[in-house]
């Protein structure tokens, strides 16, 4: 089944399932839910919180063109390691284009990769997070809105993705798009949710986050849109 995107204003977003569809139906499973969950949150405008959550660090910077408040658990991963990261959640074997896709700005010397251990706590990697801003990129003549929907429908062909959507919402007051991607890649099943931002300063900035672990971290994604700023010109 692919399901594919439709840009709804918020409004519409609020008023239930956020994305206009075709086949089959997923039925009333622990994935659909969380995704349903995910949506509902990013469709409601919310005002950034006024401290750092307890529990929370600061993530980012002018580097990076964004700062996001995540929980302490999530560590730095320094370029040397980032492709062990990658193989962790099941990305090791995609392309370097097909990789840009998925992650843009993936090893640019302004990025920013994360990884989180899980709330376990455990040794291993169970999720990334990628922070950075490029120049807009977006198709000459389109509004913000437009080009951020171009960007991802390209994105959409070049990952040959099983399961596509996304939806308009806000991050720090900025036209933005919530994107979400199901991939096979070799044998793991992977997830990548990506807020795509329309940024100062004729930028484009992403925070993109990959699993295979999709259901526990879809509503921890939505959770985390208040507290990204975006920053620079």
């Amino acid at each position: 089944m692919r399901r594919r995107p439709a840009l709804l204003p918020l409004s519409a977003m609020a008023a239930g399932l956020v994305l206009a569809m075709t086949g089959c139906a997923t039925g009333g499973s622990r994935s659909t839910q969380a995704e349903q969950a995910m949506y509902a949150a990013v469709s409601k405008p919310l005002a950034a919180p006024a401290s750092l959550p307890a529990g929370q660090k600061w993530a980012g910077g002018q580097a990076q063109g964004l700062r996001i408040a995540l929980p302490e658990r999530w560590a730095v991963v320094p370029p040397a390691a980032r492709h062990k990261a990658l193989h962790a959640v099941g990305l090791g074997q995609l392309k370097p284009a097909v990789l840009d896709a998925v992650v843009p700005g993936w090893g640019s010397p302004g990025s920013l990769t994360l990884a989180d251990p899980g709330a376990g706590g455990g040794s291993g990697v169970q999720a990334i997070m990628s922070l950075s801003c490029a120049p807009a990129g977006l198709p000459a003549g389109t509004n913000a809105l437009t080009g951020l929907n171009t960007l991802a429908e390209q994105e959409f062909t070049a990952i040959n993705s099983s399961n596509a959507q996304l939806g308009q919402t806000t991050v720090d007051g900025h036209t933005a798009v919530l994107v979400y991607n199901q991939m096979s890649v070799g044998t793991a099943n992977v997830t990548a949710l990506q807020y795509a931002i329309a940024a100062p300063g004729g930028r484009t900035c992403y925070v993109t986050l990959a699993t295979e672990k999709e259901v526990p971290y879809m509503p921890l994604f939505s959770r985390l849109r208040p507290a990204i700023q975006v920053l620079g010109a």
